[in-house]
């Protein structure tokens, strides 16, 4: 198969000189057009590199960065560098395997974004434009998920439009009617397949909507690519298929949380492509988005090629790496309108490509997309000899600024404008460890020493505080440390939760990665929360727990913190922010244990007052509460109630139906493709003042009588349609 990295459009500047003939007779000169940029890489040689200094900061390596952000000048530009950058980093003994650097096909097999296609093919324009049909309503489609930012939505495994719920299982789209006949209750209004034959590998993982469009996104190990159904959603309930497209690309599954979202009814996605490749079956390619072509009556599709695709980028689009990095990722950020797509046509795309380090974090807001970059454990290695004093990463002293290996904070504005970036220090654990609020970004940041790899953790994590106004961003990086840091004290643990909120961070930790109970007979020392005024970072308070931390999310005024002590329950603690931040009030549900570890698998509606009801999937043996990815059993659905000062109460459960599994199912259903639950199937929704949980293959009503939620009807969505 053609090396698909090496398809990149030269973009060829004219050379020739050309005249205009006036009538008189006379020639008018014209000036030649500029010379081709020249190409920096040609035959470029890595200097001898110092072993003694990390490769992000050896001085031979410095040309292949650009201090400021610049893009590739041509497509050999772009191939001479990764050739050179490959030289380097197998004299380094860093790396992966690299696949060969081929010649370039003739460039007429590929269109960039923004050049003309064959006058016999029209094809969309590649812009980025909002047409109505796409544009988010709030009352069309209110968030019933637990999002991390408001106006992002997340993908998921259920959505609401209008009346309707649309559940994604087993490659399927289960429709509920929430009004059936006009009236409040449960009805299975249509089930609709999104993969087109039972012989399919491909996951199918998350669900969008944007008004009546659904965005159903998978991975296919056939095509090497990322897969994307636009359905429509009728009035009536019934599921109509649009199109189906495909967005080459590595495995895009997030293990924990979600990896698309939804902004002003556009697709966001990003796309790490790995320039040294993954493994000795990897090509190197650059995405490519092309539409699903049927063949034959089973289903299975066309493999289109390069030449019937679309390029999302060229090599001159690709902006070069600020950092000195040996394992260079191309992150890709890819914004669709998937406003009226059909089949036979792909949507309107567009996309932002930098190069990058393998190690990083996402943010996603509003207005743009957030890079945090770090070099890997191989970029800081460095050889310091015999007798040099080696940091004991397992304790000591708390590492100094100057210890801290640099990092890049990159802002990629969803609109396409140019990026900017920001010279850090530190390491965000995951998206729930960044926020960016009024002008403001900021981080709670891994503290460890540059010598010190991922794997070397203290038995109590160090922690920073960090924030930098918007404005210090950029297009000049520079390695010293931007913005402000402050420490923040010991979680008491190594790995630890955390979630902002407009005016705080609140942060808790555990023994070990793990989220599971104690065993029988054992204890877990008291945990403890810090809450960090964001106004204030310097005055963090320390409030104690009674249980450790395994879960932080935010509820109304409150953070919600939930962890074990022993072996008898799970416990859940509110930490009330509305004033002196403390813990308002705390509950262990004995003999339930959590069983899910997907932020969409808590749920809250609280009040303006603070009084509302918490849902959280729960299961009653302790063995099943690893909330390992792949559960695929069914869990109950816990729910709490907060009064309005923040005190807990139990408030009952939505009990699952038990079936075996080794047994055929009641309904005569079976599940054909992408049969297991790799982002669970619980979850807690409160929608127009009703009470609903989605439990495995269920879906259950309850209403609150005398504080207790008492089920109040269920419908099993495997079961054949109503006619």
């Amino acid at each position: 198969m053609m090396n698909r990295f090496v398809g990149l459009p030269l973009v060829a500047l004219a050379v020739s000189g050309c005249t205009y003939f006036q009538p008189q007779q006379t020639f008018v000169d014209v000036p030649e057009p500029p010379a081709p940029l020249e190409n920096r890489y040609a035959g470029f040689e890595v200097p001898e590199q110092d072993e003694t200094l990390a490769a992000f900061e050896d001085p031979a390596l410095s040309a292949l960065r650009s201090p400021s952000l610049s893009k590739f000048r041509s497509e050999e530009e772009f191939k001479d560098w990764i050739k050179a950058t490959r030289e380097a980093a197998e004299a380094r003994g860093i790396g992966r395997y690299y696949p060969p650097v081929a010649a370039a096909p003739p460039t007429d097999m590929a269109m960039a974004v923004g050049s003309p296609p064959p006058a016999a093919e029209a094809a969309p324009a590649q812009e980025v434009v909002v047409t109505g049909s796409a544009a988010p309503d709030s009352s069309a489609n209110p968030e019933i998920t637990n999002n991390q930012k408001a106006g992002v939505d997340e993908g998921g495994i259920i959505k609401q439009i209008g009346q309707h719920l649309v559940i994604l299982q087993d490659g399927r789209l289960f429709v509920t009617d929430l009004m059936p006949g006009g009236e409040p209750g449960l009805k299975l209004a249509d089930r609709a397949d999104v993969y087109r034959s039972s012989d399919e590998d491909t996951w199918y993982d998350e669900v969008l909507v944007a008004g009546r469009t659904i965005l159903v996104t998978g991975y296919s190990y056939r095509e090497e690519a990322t897969e994307y159904t636009v359905l429509n959603l009728g009035e009536d309930g019934k599921v109509t298929r649009q199109a189906t497209f495909y967005i080459s690309s590595n495995d895009y599954y997030s293990g924990s949380n979600y990896a698309t979202r939804m902004i002003d009814g556009k697709l966001v996605i990003h796309t790490p492509i790995y320039l040294v490749g993954r493994g000795w079956w990897d090509e190197l390619d650059i995405p490519v988005i092309r539409e699903w072509r049927q063949e034959g009556g089973d289903g299975f599709r066309e493999r289109t090629e390069l030449e019937d695709g679309r390029l999302l980028f060229s090599a001159t689009d690709i902006w070069m790496p600020v950092q000195q990095t040996l394992k260079p990722v191309i992150h890709t950020v890819t914004v669709c309108d998937i406003a009226g797509v059909k089949d036979g046509s792909v949507p309107a795309c567009k996309a932002t490509a930098i190069v990058g380090t393998e190690t990083h974090e996402f943010l996603v807001t509003k207005d743009a997309f957030w890079l945090w970059m770090s070099p890997t454990d191989d970029e800081k290695a460095r050889d310091m000899g015999e007798r040099a004093a080696y940091p004991d990463c397992s304790e000591g002293p708390r590492p100094q600024l100057a210890d801290i290996a640099p990092s890049a904070l990159v802002r990629l504005p969803v609109d396409g404008a140019k990026p900017s970036v920001l010279g850090v220090r530190g390491a965000p654990q995951n998206q729930f460890s960044m926020d960016m609020d009024a002008g403001t970004f900021r981080a709670v940041l891994d503290w460890r020493h540059r010598d010190c790899d991922s794997w070397d953790s203290k038995d109590e994590a160090d922690l920073t505080f960090f924030d930098v106004p918007l404005g210090d961003l950029d297009e000049v990086f520079l390695d010293t440390a931007g913005g402000r840091y402050f420490d923040l004290p010991t979680p008491g643990a190594s790995d630890y939760e955390a979630r902002f909120t407009e005016k705080h961070l609140v942060y808790g930790a555990r023994e070990g990665w793990g989220s599971w109970p104690p065993g029988e007979g054992e204890t877990r020392d008291a945990g403890k929360a810090i809450i960090v005024p964001v106004a204030a970072p310097d005055k963090p308070v320390t409030v104690e727990l009674t249980h450790d931390v395994i879960r932080a999310e935010r509820a109304g005024p409150y953070m919600a913190l939930t962890g074990y002590h022993d072996h008898t329950g799970l416990s859940l603690s509110l930490i009330d922010l509305r004033a002196e931040p403390h813990v308002s009030g705390s509950l262990k549900l004995k003999g339930r244990y959590e069983s899910e570890n997907r932020s969409h698998a808590f749920n809250s509606r609280i009040g303006a007052d603070g009084a509302g009801l918490i849902g959280l999937p729960t299961v009653p043996r302790s063995e099943e509460a690893d909330r390992w990815w792949w559960w695929s059993a069914s869990s109950d659905m816990s729910y709490i109630a907060a009064s309005a000062e923040g005190a807990l109460s139990e408030a009952g459960t939505l009990d699952a139906t038990r079936r075996d599994p080794e047994l055929p199912s009641e309904t005569g259903y079976t599940c054909e493709v992408s049969c297991v639950d790799w982002y669970g199937n619980a979850r807690p929704i409160f929608t127009g003042g009703r009470v609903l949980a989605l439990i495995n293959s269920e879906l259950v009503e309850g209403r609150v009588e005398d504080g207790k939620v008492i089920e109040t009807g269920r419908i099993d969505l495997t079961a054949p349609l109503a006619d």
